[in-house]
């Protein structure tokens, strides 16, 4: 039956007729709603077992009727009716196309709303309803070019910063917010502040809360509001802001300064009003594929970032001497203060920034070019995380073509693996594939044919492979397979299997789970593991721990015999209190593990896994 036969085995069968599918969809997904269904909170966190969080209102009428309800004021605000209703109707996508559907949502409409029979909304006329959302991105590539009318509504949520003030009790029926983005603001807008005061604490861990509303008007840009249901808390903004040398806890006066940006975000700086320094908030406003939208960690005074960027533009200039270079990160390690471990997100990618201002610099020698690769691969780690990387990391693949310029080198060589290996995650499907079909004529050939690499810039490849999540299966199969062809008891590094744990983890850090290699296949690279005495037991340990991690997926966890031949094997060589619970139990990632498994330290404000 093949590879699918376990999605089958013991299945059931039963005979339905129409009615009760009908009945089934229509009441579960579209029921006659009315204004007294309250919505509840969200207490659980729904079907997760495919790694997809589910609503757990599964009524569309429901929450049709929640967002009309929402915008009913503003309607009749608008049109001057005492009581609005929809008088239109677009049906759009597949699952609307059937009558019987179209019609149980009108009929939810008139109830809702106690439309008479004669004032039914009507049905607008869409002949391709399963081709609706292709055709309007169609029209949308020819506004792009200038060829079509683009009609323009701004920023579709307005936005506010949460305030408290120095006599308010620290209660949730207190809190006040001020308004950043008044809904409809066009992007590129600057906001401004002026007549409004703020302190802010400084050297201490401070939150920034952040609040948004989809149907709240009337709002202008600086209006104080109370918070209550019609705003929505984003993820709050935690940090420290830094102010002066001692580090002492003080307030600061500072005025509030924003602009709404043509990239979709908002860009928020507090200006001192006492000091001339000024520090920088940046978060997405617009829908993100990665889980780190809101970069928490430390804001440095924006002379420090300038000091930063002014030494490496020294240290990669054509008059730069050696050791300008070689001390580049103990320099800017002293301008910061903290270790290149604990530079924040918003640091490295400043400096990130200006490295890649400074790509042509990798030609002037081969010590250059290697520093080059090392720090901006560090700098841009993990390749998402902040709104621009999508854009830093489209500027960075423009080398990778041509390749090293110094190839000859063979530190350059092995920073160039490492570099990649690093931004990895920012880079898209088909980069990814790529990037292997263009080494599977050096790592995949039979012994004696290809190029010869050397062991350590070969480790580095595997290494940088092995960071590649969004690899088809069959892809991660072949090259999992050509890595533990290649492990020997004797001769292995602990890098090796943690290549091998990567490529073959049942819990991906940032891919998507269709792209996990099947538990079939895994089972026989850990049955190779468990059945070899290796020189040392550590590193297949945590490469086991990966393989064999529980999941609570059916579709990714091995069979519960080879969990428990992992879990044999843990105890005999003693490690069932570091990994034995991971095997039996699903366990969440933490930070340090998290770390652990993607191979160095990430930046602060980073989560890979959500």
């Amino acid at each position: 039956m093949g590879k699918g036969k376990k999605l089958i085995a013991g299945t059931l069968s039963a005979e339905l007729n129409r009615q009760d599918i009908e009945d089934a969809l229509l009441e579960g997904f579209f029921p006659i709603a009315s204004p007294q269904d309250k919505k509840r909170e969200d207490l659980r966190k729904g079907i997760t077992e495919f790694g997809l969080p589910y609503e757990s209102e599964p009524a569309i009428t429901r929450h049709m009727g929640w967002f009309l309800e929402q915008h009913r004021a503003d309607v009749k605000q608008i049109l001057g009716r005492e009581n609005p209703s929809p008088d239109l109707v677009l049906f759009n996508g597949g699952s609307l196309k059937a009558g019987v559907v179209q019609e149980r949502i009108r009929e939810a409409l008139r109830q809702w709303f106690g439309i008479p029979d004669e004032r039914l909304p009507r049905v607008l006329e869409n002949p391709d309803p399963d081709l609706a959302v292709a055709l309007g991105a169609s029209y949308y590539g020819l506004v792009k070019i200038g060829q079509g009318v683009r009609v323009g509504s701004g920023s579709p949520r307005s936005y506010y910063l949460g305030v408290t003030t120095r006599d308010q009790a620290l209660s949730d029926n207190g809190k006040q917010a001020i308004c950043l983005v008044e809904r409809g603001l066009d992007e590129g807008s600057p906001i401004e502040l002026a007549d409004k005061k703020f302190e802010v604490l400084t050297n201490q861990p401070v939150s920034f809360d952040i609040y948004s509303s989809s149907f709240r008007s009337g709002d202008r840009s600086g209006d104080l509001v109370t918070v209550d249901d019609s705003l929505s808390a984003l993820p709050p903004i935690q940090t420290v802001v830094r102010f002066g040398k001692k580090g002492q806890q003080t307030r600061i006066p500072v005025q509030i300064e924003a602009r709404y940006t043509e990239m979709g975000t908002l860009a928020l700086w507090c200006r001192s009003s006492v000091t001339d320094h000024r520090w920088q908030l940046q978060f997405q406003l617009r829908n993100t594929d990665t889980p780190a939208d809101i970069s928490d960690g430390d804001i440095f005074d924006a002379t420090v970032p300038e000091a930063v960027c002014e030494k490496i533009g020294e240290a990669f200039s054509k008059q730069a001497e050696s050791r300008c270079l070689d001390g580049l990160v103990r320099s800017i390690t002293a301008i910061v203060g903290r270790p290149r471990e604990k530079w924040p997100l918003q640091l490295i990618r400043a400096i990130a920034d200006e490295l890649l201002k400074r790509i042509a610099a990798r030609g002037l020698k081969s010590s250059t070019e290697a520093r080059w690769l090392n720090l901006t691969g560090f700098c841009l780690r993990p390749g998402f995380g902040d709104g621009f990387d999508e854009h830093r990391v489209r500027k960075l693949w423009k080398i990778y073509k041509n390749g090293p310029i110094h190839a000859s080198s063979p530190q350059v060589r092995s920073e160039w693996w490492i570099m990649w290996r690093r931004i990895a995650g920012g880079l898209k499907p088909g980069q990814q594939r790529q990037f292997i079909q263009d080494l599977s004529p050096v790592m995949l050939a039979k012994k004696g044919g290809g190029s010869r690499v050397s062991p350590q810039e070969r480790l580095e490849v595997w290494m940088a492979v092995a960071n590649m999540e969004k690899l088809l299966v069959k892809d991660k199969v072949k090259w999992g397979r050509q890595l533990l062809s290649e492990l020997t008891p004797k001769k292995s590094t602990p890098q090796h299997f943690w290549a091998l744990s990567r490529i073959g983890a049942r819990e991906p850090l940032y891919g998507p789970v269709d792209r996990v290699i099947p538990p079939e296949e895994v089972t026989r690279w850990i049955q190779k593991l468990t059945g070899v005495s290796w020189a040392s037991a550590k590193p297949v340990a945590a490469a086991l721990a990966q393989m064999a991690r529980k999941t609570g997926d059916r579709v990714r966890d091995p069979e519960a015999p080879v969990s428990e031949q992992v879990a044999e094997w843990m105890a005999e060589n003693g490690f069932s209190t570091a990994y034995g619970r991971q095997i039996r139990e699903v366990v969440p990632i933490e930070k340090q593990e998290e770390n652990t498994i993607f191979g160095e330290s990430l930046p602060s404000g980073i989560v890979l896994h959500a």
